[in-house]
């Protein structure tokens, strides 16, 4: 296994489309994994195409790196991206892989170390769209990739004291210029939501081949 490292991972190179869909987890890397495109039947439309976020999407602003990492995106602009369903019966999140330029994936998760020392609760989106998140709590991330970050909020289904919550968390793995990205949602507001340590295992193991197969082809 090859892993890049913060400091060489200024010249890494960046997977493809191609090479980003080929490693998306499956059946060899994990028995009984099913895997599901977002939004099957369309192109480009919840289905692998990630775009930057905009900085002022979040509110307070100190959050944004927060906000754009629990919709599996930053405020850099992706080389390429895929986003599925993934995992085993019964325990699903949704995963999102981007490859970035460069030294952007290591800036993205410096941003978001900052953000996470302060960010307490967001709202993101505008009008109807507008989403509320609130007890933005980091946490402990899995060890895999090169660095990895992870915390727990919850979504704001209905406002107020007693208001409905939905438990979330987000795994963010770093594997030389690309980050994966797990986001677990709890349909159970008692319930806390949690990433399956087996999928991240698994993907962070078929993302370490691809990078391993790239830095031999050069």
């Amino acid at each position: 296994m090859t892993t890049i490292g913060q400091d060489a991972e200024r010249n890494s190179p960046a997977l493809s489309q191609q090479q980003l869909e080929d490693a998306v987890v499956d059946g060899r890397d994990l028995p009984g994994v099913q895997v599901d495109a977002i939004g099957a039947g369309t192109k480009g439309v919840g289905n692998g195409s990630v775009t930057a976020a905009r900085r002022t999407n979040a509110s307070p602003s100190l959050c944004a790196p927060v906000s754009a990492a629990v919709e599996g995106t930053s405020a850099y602009s992706p080389v390429a991206s895929v986003r599925r369903v993934a995992g085993t019966k019964g325990h699903s999140v949704i995963l999102t892989m981007v490859s970035y330029r460069s030294a952007d994936a290591s800036q993205v998760m410096r941003e978001l170390r900052t953000s996470l020392k302060t960010c307490t609760g967001y709202e993101a989106g505008t009008g109807a769209m507008t989403m509320s998140y609130d007890d933005v709590e980091a946490i402990k991330a899995p060890r895999q990739g090169d660095e990895g970050l992870a915390f727990r909020l919850k979504w704001v289904l209905d406002p107020g004291t007693d208001g409905l919550k939905s438990p979330v968390s987000v795994a963010i793995l770093r594997h030389g210029s690309t980050l994966a990205i797990y986001k677990a949602v709890s349909t159970t507001p008692q319930v806390p939501a949690s990433v399956p340590s087996d999928l991240v295992h698994a993907q962070s193991k078929a993302l370490n081949a691809a990078f391993d197969a790239l830095l031999k082809s050069r």
